[in-house]
């Protein structure tokens, strides 16, 4: 099965490493930083392209996956639907969920398979949270705290600084965690959020609370940040009416953070030290559905929620109201 990739810098070295590890043949690199392509071809294999509307109409490619940014994930979601071709698209899906219908449509339309990487459901630390809250080792689950913080990302083009691209940590980082909460404890209520975004300053700071009232009852707070000095951090905490669960990533007895650079990034990639990264996992599991083996534990509706999660989250801290859901 052969992949185009298109977005070389920056998470796009962390999917071609996973496309290629999990058995798939990366066939076409592609990037309008033919120089970024290159260098990915030259690690992973690949024809480079520069043209990334063109590597998804080639007759010779079966599926393509999108890690350029967020606001041209729609026009390449539609060109690859359009094509025939099924899709990994990195998150989040798209930047408003009325671009991820406009997508979603054209997807269901050409009849493909559309999977949005929403890693952190694949992060072996979490998954083993989220079976000890199933299997009931804390009790009834009452309030969840998750935070996610790292440096502010850098890179030439800078579009993580305009919001109106990236949402911010908000929308960018932080819906990860959102996406995670309602994987484990359901459906959200209501949403409040307050938020510090200074992208344009000498020292450029993002730093977000979110506060969600879930269906079942449960209290989620995630807390977000762009604005450490180095590295990335991830923290977990679980209470319930029989016990906590606790994790911290610093707390790992190896600590493994990938700095991407290139254009358009500049960004922390958290990994874990474990045979298969929770990269190859999800692609392993959208090639198992692809060849008809299971089904994909992320659903574009999944995805549209999360997306709906977090622009919630932005309205809220705009409008310092909390939002229903």
């Amino acid at each position: 099965m052969n992949v185009a990739l298109i977005g070389c810098s920056g998470i796009g070295r962390v999917h071609a490493e996973a496309v290629v590890k999990c058995g798939l043949n990366l066939a076409v690199v592609a990037d309008k930083n033919q120089a970024a392509a290159q260098a990915l071809a030259m690690d992973f294999g690949g024809e480079v392209m520069t043209d990334g509307l063109a590597a998804c109409a080639r007759a010779d490619v079966d599926v393509v996956a999108i890690c350029t940014p967020t606001p041209t994930h729609g026009l390449f979601v539609k060109a690859a639907a359009k094509a025939g071709k099924d899709i990994f698209c990195e998150k989040p899906f798209c930047r408003t969920v009325a671009e991820c219908e406009e997508a979603l449509a054209a997807v269901n339309k050409a009849k493909v398979k559309l999977f949005v990487g929403h890693v952190v459901r694949y992060f072996q630390e979490f998954e083993a949270m989220k079976a000890q809250i199933a299997a009931g080792k804390i009790g009834q689950p009452g309030f969840a705290k998750l935070y996610r913080g790292g440096i502010f990302p850098q890179g030439a083009e800078l579009w993580f600084r305009d919001y109106e691209k990236s949402g911010g940590v908000t929308f960018d980082c932080m819906i990860h965690d959102l996406d995670w909460v309602r994987y484990v404890f359901g459906e959200p209520k209501r949403i409040f959020c307050q938020a510090l975004m200074k992208a344009h300053a000498e020292l450029p700071q993002d730093y977000s609370q979110v506060t969600m009232r879930m269906k079942n009852g449960v209290i989620a707070t995630v807390i977000g940040t762009w604005a450490h000095p180095h590295g990335f951090r991830v923290k977990a905490e679980i209470c319930g009416s029989g016990g906590m669960i606790q994790f911290d990533s610093h707390d790992a007895p190896l600590n493994v953070q990938k700095r991407q650079t290139g254009a358009g990034s500049g960004m922390i990639v958290p990994s874990s030290p474990v045979d298969k990264s929770p990269y190859q996992l999800e692609w392993e599991d959208f090639a198992g559905w692809l060849a008809g083996r299971n089904k994909p534990r992320v659903t574009p509706r999944d995805a549209i929620r999360a997306v709906q999660m977090a622009e919630s989250a932005l309205k809220s801290a705009e409008t310092k109201r909390p939002v229903a859901l």
